[in-house]
């Protein structure tokens, strides 16, 4: 089995602000805007995602504009057209694990503070072809996710197709990062790596803590 660790959702750099999480250790999931054109009709707005604390989304991305919704946690996908995140989904097979985390803010954490959000179990991994009408009707089964709302191809669009029964987005956040975006100590024998997690590059779990990490990730579940 292979791990991987990929950052997600809003933040200060992409859409200005961050997901809240609250005392409880629930949280909301703000997914990025969307910055291209989208399919006439296709298109899912802040204000289109209901809230898990009700309301919508729109009241925490500061926005009611487009969403690019990916990682989305309804038919289980994620969609990844730029390198080095493109390649590095290539090497997984069905059982993998593709892991998301995201910063946060509230009134008990620094902002900023990482906490792993949910996993995606790799069903299959998906090469998009341009050759056909877009989007393709050959994987229509995945068209919720956000790349195939776009008007435009990507050419090297790669999409996890994860299985809806072992995938999850948890309903309490677990803390990754301290309030400097480093790996807490308690978790660096766990998981195999440490250091920044600031930025967006996948961070692969060694063979040799598969066995933790994968017990650690799905005691919450």
């Amino acid at each position: 089995m292979k791990i991987l660790f990929l950052r997600i959702g809003i933040d200060r750099g992409c859409g200005g602000t961050l997901s809240p999480r609250f005392p409880n250790g629930t949280f909301e999931y703000v997914p990025i805007p969307e910055s291209s054109k989208l399919i006439d009709g296709k298109g899912v707005t802040y204000t289109d995602l209901i809230a898990r604390h009700g309301g919508t989304l729109d009241q925490y991305s500061g926005s009611t504009g487009f969403t690019h919704y990916d990682p989305e946690f309804e038919t289980f996908t994620y969609g990844e057209p730029s390198e080095p995140k493109r390649s590095q989904l290539l090497k997984m097979a069905t059982g993998d694990l593709v892991v998301f985390y995201a910063g946060f803010q509230g009134p008990d954490i620094a902002k900023g503070t990482c906490f792993v959000i949910g996993y995606l179990s790799v069903r299959s991994i998906h090469q998009v072809s341009t050759d056909e009408p877009w989007p393709p009707q050959s994987l229509a089964h995945l068209h919720s996710n956000a790349h195939f709302r776009r008007s435009k191809p990507e050419p090297t669009l790669v999409v996890v197709e994860g299985d809806p029964a072992k995938s999850c987005l948890y309903s309490i956040a677990q803390q990754l990062s301290d309030d400097k975006q480093k790996v807490l100590p308690e978790l660096e024998g766990v998981i195999g790596f440490r250091g920044s997690v600031m930025r967006a590059i996948g961070r692969w779990v060694p063979e040799t803590h598969t066995k933790k990490a994968f017990e650690w990730l799905t005691k919450t579940r």
